[in-house]
C-alpha cells in the first residue's frame, strides 16, 4: 500500500550564501564542482565571520539538497503527500547573531508526514550533535564556486533511525515502501548513507513499483566511486553534472572510452535497461541508458541562461530534480520524459533568476503554474 507520494532523505543545513570578490575565493583550495561535506564547525563559522567582517553581502536559507528538492515539489504540486527523513538541529548562538531566517517551524510546514523527521530539541548533551548543520557558499560572478559544510546534527541520522526501530518495533524499510518515489542526496558521513541506502533497497524489494532517484554529488562520485556502485545500481534515476559524469567515467578525455567506462560502471551489478542517467548542461540535458552492451543517448535541449540573467545557481540542480520528479508523478505530462525534463528546467531557472530579496520557491511556482496552464 502506498499512502505517500514522495519521501526525500538527506541533510538539513543552515546555508550562508556570500557574494564574493576574487580575493575571497581561495582558488588553490577548490576545484570544479568542489564540495567539502565534513568540516569542523569552527572552520565554517570562522569563514563566515571573515566574510562578514569584510562586509560581503549575504543571505541565509534552510537548505540541504534533498530538502530543497522537496520544497520545490510541494510548491509545484501542493497536493502531493510529502515526507522528509533527516535531522533538523537547532540554531546556536552564532546563528542567532548572524542568521537572517531562523523560523524552523515555518520551514518545515510543507511536510505532510514527519514520522521519521527528527529534531534535537531536548536531545544531546553534546552541543555539536544538537546544532543545525552549517554551510558557507561563496558566489562569484553569480555562480557557486565552492561549498563547505559542518554536518553537526546530520551525522546523528542513522542512530536516530535505528533508535526508533528498537524503541517502537517499527520498520524503516516498510515505512519507505509506502511511497511512490524516494529521492536521496549525499550525507557528510558516507558510511551512514550506505546503511540508509540499504533500507531503501529493502523498501524497493517490498514495493517493486517504487521509484528511486539519487543526486550523489561531487564528493561521492570522486572519492567514493567504487562503494557508490552497488548503491546506484539499485537506483532508477541518477542526477549528475558534467564534473560528476567525468568522475564516474574515470575522467577519460575522449567520448568513446568515457561512455564505455560509464556503461561498465552502471551495468556491472544490475544491468537494468530502464535506469536513466540525467546529465545537466547549460543548454541541454543528456539522458543515458545502457541496453545490449551499448550506451543509448538522448539529448533534450533548452534555452541557455547567460551570466547576466543569473543571480545564484546554488540549489539549481536540486530544483531541477524537484521539477523533474513532480513531472514524473503527474499523470498529465509523464508519458514522455521530455515533459518532466522541461518542468525541471523551469524550476532550475526559477531558482537561478531569483534575487536575494525574492522567494525562489514562489518564482518556481509561477513558472510551473504557467507551464501546466499551457498543456
Amino acid at each position: 500500500m502506498t499512502d505517500m507520494d514522495i519521501i526525500c532523505i538527506g541533510a538539513i543545513n543552515y546555508d550562508y550564501m556570500f557574494h564574493c570578490t576574487g580575493e575571497d575565493l581561495r582558488i588553490n583550495e577548490i576545484s570544479s564542482g568542489d564540495e567539502k561535506l565534513s568540516n569542523p564547525i569552527s572552520e565554517v563559522e570562522d569563514d563566515i565571520s571573515e566574510l562578514i567582517r569584510k562586509d560581503r553581502p549575504y543571505t541565509t536559507q534552510i537548505g540541504g539538497s534533498a530538502f530543497i528538492t522537496l520544497k520545490v515539489i510541494k510548491h509545484i504540486l501542493p497536493h502531493l503527500k510529502a515526507a522528509y527523513v533527516g535531522v533538523c538541529g537547532t540554531p546556536n548562538a552564532f546563528d542567532f547573531r548572524y542568521g537572517k531566517s531562523n523560523n524552523l517551524k515555518e520551514e518545515l510546514a510543507h511536510l505532510d508526514n514527519r514520522e521519521w523527521l527528527f529534531t534535537t530539541e531536548d536531545r544531546f548533551e553534546d552541543l555539536y550533535s544538537r546544532t543545525i548543520a552549517k554551510s558557507v557558499v561563496r558566489l562569484y560572478n553569480h555562480t557557486r564556486n565552492c561549498i563547505k559544510i559542518a554536518p553537526c546534527a546530520n551525522n546523528t541520522l542513522l542512530g536516530r533511525i535505528q533508535e526508533k526501530e528498537e524503541r517502537t518495533g517499527e520498520s524503516f524499510s516498510e515505512y519507505l515502501s509506502r511511497a511512490r518515489w524516494i529521492h536521496l542526496s549525499s550525507l557528510s558521513d558516507f558510511n551512514q548513507f550506505e546503511v540508509i541506502m540499504r533500507y531503501v533497497i529493502q523498501a524497493k524489494a517490498l514495493n517493486p513499483m517504487l521509484k528511486i532517484s539519487m543526486d550523489p554529488g561531487f564528493e561521492y562520485t570522486s572519492l567514493r566511486r567504487e562503494r557508490l556502485m552497488p548503491l546506484v545500481s539499485n537506483t532508477d534515476y541518477i542526477f549528475l553534472n558534467k564534473s560528476e559524469k567525468r568522475n564516474l567515467g574515470l575522467n577519460e578525455r575522449s567520448a568513446r572510452p568515457l561512455y564505455r567506462n560509464l556503461r561498465e560502471y552502471f551495468t556491472a551489478i544490475n544491468p537494468s535497461p530502464d535506469r536513466t542517467l540525467i546529465i545537466k548542461h547549460d543548454d541541454r540535458h543528456e539522458l543515458l541508458r545502457f541496453l545490449d552492451n551499448k550506451c543509448h543517448i538522448r539529448t533534450i535541449r533548452h534555452q541557455k541562461l547567460y551570466q547576466y540573467q543569473l543571480n545564484n545557481d546554488t540549489g539549481a540542480g536540486d530544483s531541477f530534480a524537484g521539477g523533474f520528479i513532480s513531472g514524473m508523478l503527474d499523470e498529465r505530462i509523464n508519458n514522455d520524459i521530455a515533459g518532466p525534463i522541461q518542468l525541471g528546467v523551469l524550476a532550475a531557472k526559477g531558482r537561478m533568476r531569483s534575487f536575494d530579496h525574492e522567494n525562489p520557491y514562489l518564482n518556481i511556482q509561477k513558472l510551473t503554474d504557467a507551464f501546466f496552464a499551457s498543456l
